[in-house]
């Protein structure tokens, strides 16, 4: 007796996709029945059998048939469906759109799993019975998952010609190989286009990002697992491929993003899951309480970027009593206190305002007196970028009942998450052509799990600070990256050993300050102008530029030969130089210029070259880290850079750094002349290697 197969039970047996086998079935390589009921494919088992043992046992994929499921791929079938969506309504927007695909992806990606695809349209079905009976799929799988939907999402919204369009659109791709990430990220990108910001604030953090923060509080993952600001369960969906076991708990102030958690989790295969949606101010307000310590872990990335202003909810919060307004990230800090289970982990992401701006030191006080920080990452200010540009870092705390020591606090700051500023994924390629995210995310975690097993032997990137004794005697309680980094140590027992004069900054030099708007000079033409990109980081190289006058209408500063420019914006990039030019000229606004003092005789306290060089190193760094604040711009003001101590060692001390200085710079342009020349060489035996190839192939050897 004949044994019939499923399409899906079909292609799982030969190897290939379902399309392969439709189109076979098209060519008449492997003919179908039709199940007379509903009119599916349906295979015989004997003729599958015998074209695998023709095939020597093995059916190599077609993947011509059928694209790959990279992100790529359904971020076009996703903009395919929107096209079509928009052409087929005028009236529609980009929200309801969204709904309309959230609705068809259920279907194709529920149904799918389990042995037909919904939208391979059927013997003798016409537009209208088609669109009859996507339209049941979707009650049908709605009623089958047993999730909550909001009524005004229980039907598809399409007329039968857009929805025939879109189905045929989506009988092409074939989900089932791809793993659930890329499921999920056809949510996403859809989302990325319509909610990156709103009234509630929705925003979606980037995959690279997700995943790290998971991995790093991975050891603590256990019971139940929140985000009380869940969006689309990123994070949750996360956590249930690393962590099956765990019960997911979302919150959501937005009705739609909940329904559309649920599904999103349903499609990750995770059935131990709630998704609430809360209104009234969502999990700030009082809806949330029936949550207060039940939570495991929390991860989640707020909606930090606002004010909250609702009297009530703020008075509800000791953060937020008896003001006006308070930022929502800072509220969410909080409350995931008392969300948490006594010994439970959030990691959350926040703006580095709530580490280092004074006036947050209340916040900072909060958590030292309610959490032990496990860990504080800073993230680059591009983390978010296309959709947003803010410095941010992730905090990893655990709830306590006391205060605690914060002793060994794991620091680490990233540079790269693998993400170019368009959003796309960011890869570098090696010498073999071999291509890895540029991230050194995967380095932080290396480093936090060294840590973890007692290791501390880190890379530049990473270091552990005992805070509570850097805090000891500092009323800020700054909790940034910069304040705690170790050069500000090394910098203390460095003035503390000194064995020469020890004279601020402002003892040694005078400040010239001599504004000037070129723009609103009519007899200027051009200035000779020094802007921050003129000023090399390290090398204390700067340019004078010739520069129209009206192209410059902020303030400028005055400098002349000998002065040296400081750049109070981004110090850490130390942009220090000494002028040496014939003629004085302007610098940007954001440079402290500086005059060394004379001596009696004529000759100066320190000669400039050499005072530079030390404004540029880590000992001068370390005594103004500390003070450098500023979420998208850092820098530091002119009252604390004249604090700066410098060592003042006699003449011929001076003269013998002088000398290494020079000998040092004069080393250093011949390895870079060096590597030039070797430079050229390379590209020269490149293109000779290349043109001999050319000449053997075409006969002449």
């Amino acid at each position: 007796m004949a044994t019939n197969v499923t399409l899906n039970e079909a292609a799982t047996y030969l190897g290939v996709s379902k399309a392969t086998l439709r189109n076979w079935d098209n060519d008449g390589k492997l003919t179908a029945i039709r199940n007379p009921v509903n009119g599916y494919r349906l295979y015989d088992m004997n003729e599958l059998m015998a074209l695998k043992k023709s095939m020597g046992g093995t059916v190599v994929k077609d993947s011509d048939n059928i694209p790959e499921m990279d992100s790529k791929t359904v971020k076009r079938v996703i903009n395919k469906l929107h096209c079509l969506i928009r052409d087929g309504d005028a009236n529609s927007n980009i929200v309801t759109r969204f709904d309309e695909i959230s609705k068809l992806l259920f279907v194709k990606l529920y149904v799918s799993s389990k042995s037909y695809d919904p939208f391979e349209m059927r013997m003798e079905e016409d537009a209208q019975a088609y669109f009859a009976r996507i339209q049941s799929e979707y009650l049908s799988a709605v009623e089958d998952a047993q999730i909550e939907v909001p009524a005004q999402f229980r039907k598809i919204n399409l007329d039968a010609a857009t929805l025939y369009k879109c189905g045929t659109e989506l009988g092409k791709v074939d989900l089932s190989s791809a793993d659930y990430d890329i499921k999920g990220l056809a949510y996403e990108d859809t989302i990325k286009g319509t909610f990156d910001k709103s009234d509630n604030q929705q925003f979606f953090t980037p995959h690279q990002i997700v995943d790290f923060m998971v991995h790093m509080v991975e050891p603590y993952i256990n019971g139940t697992v929140c985000d009380p600001a869940c969006g689309t369960a990123g994070f949750l969906t996360r956590v249930a491929k690393t962590n099956p076991e765990v019960f997911l708990q979302g919150m959501e102030v937005d009705e739609r993003l909940a329904w559309v958690s649920r599904m999103n989790l349903l499609l990750h295969g995770h059935s131990a899951f709630n998704v609430a949606y809360l209104q009234n101010g969502g999990s700030l307000g009082e809806n949330s309480n029936k949550y207060f310590n039940s939570v495991n872990a929390i991860l989640t990335n707020p909606p930090f970027g606002s004010d909250y202003t609702d009297e009530d909810i703020l008075n509800r919060f000791e953060l937020g009593r008896d003001r006006s307004s308070r930022r929502r990230g800072i509220l969410f800090v909080e409350q995931s206190w008392n969300l948490l289970a006594e010994g439970g982990v959030v990691a959350i992401i926040i703006d580095q305002g709530v580490l280092n701006a004074g006036s947050n030191s209340d916040v900072r006080k909060y958590i030292l007196d309610h959490f032990r920080i496990l860990a504080i990452i800073e993230l680059p200010e591009t983390a978010f970028m296309p959709y947003a540009s803010v410095s941010s870092s992730i905090l990893i705390l655990q709830k306590v009942l006391t205060p605690v020591e914060q002793n060994g606090v794991f620091f680490a700051k990233s540079s790269n998450v693998g993400r170019k500023s368009n959003g796309d994924d960011d890869y570098i390629y090696s010498s073999s052509g071999e291509a890895s995210l540029n991230s050194d995310l995967p380095l932080i975690i290396e480093n936090w799990r060294k840590y973890k097993n007692g290791d501390t032997t880190f890379d530049d990137l990473c270091y552990v600070a005992n805070v509570s004794e850097n805090l000891e005697d500092d009323k800020s309680l700054r909790l940034d990256y910069a304040f705690h980094h170790p050069f500000r140590n090394e910098s203390r027992e460095t003035l503390e050993r000194a064995a020469y004069p020890l004279l601020t900054l402002a003892e040694i030099c005078d400040e010239r300050n001599e504004s000037y708007i070129p723009a609103s000079d009519s007899n200027a033409t051009t200035i000779l102008f020094t802007g921050l990109a003129n000023i090399e980081s390290l090398s204390g190289k700067a340019q004078q530029v010739v520069t129209p006058a009206v192209s410059i209408k902020s303030a400028v500063k005055r400098y002349e030969p000998n002065d040296i420019v400081f750049s109070k914006m981004r110090p850490s990039l130390r942009k220090t130089a000494t002028m040496r030019y014939e003629e004085g000229g302007y610098v940007s606004s954001e440079c402290m210029v500086l005059t060394v003092r004379k001596n009696e005789d004529g000759s100066y306290i320190i000669d400039p070259d050499l005072l530079s060089t030390i404004l540029r190193s880590d000992f001068v760094y370390g005594q103004i880290m500390g003070y450098v604040t500023g979420i998208g711009r850092p820098r530091i003001g002119g009252k604390d850079l004249r604090k700066i101590k410098i060592p003042l060692p006699p003449q011929h001390v001076q003269k013998e750094a002088l000398g290494s200085i020079k000998a040092s710079q004069s080393a250093v342009s011949q390895l870079r002349e060096k590597a030039r020349m070797l430079e050229e060489e390379a590209e020269r035996m490149e293109q000779g290697s290349i043109n001999e190839i050319a000449k053997l192939m075409s006969g002449e050897k």
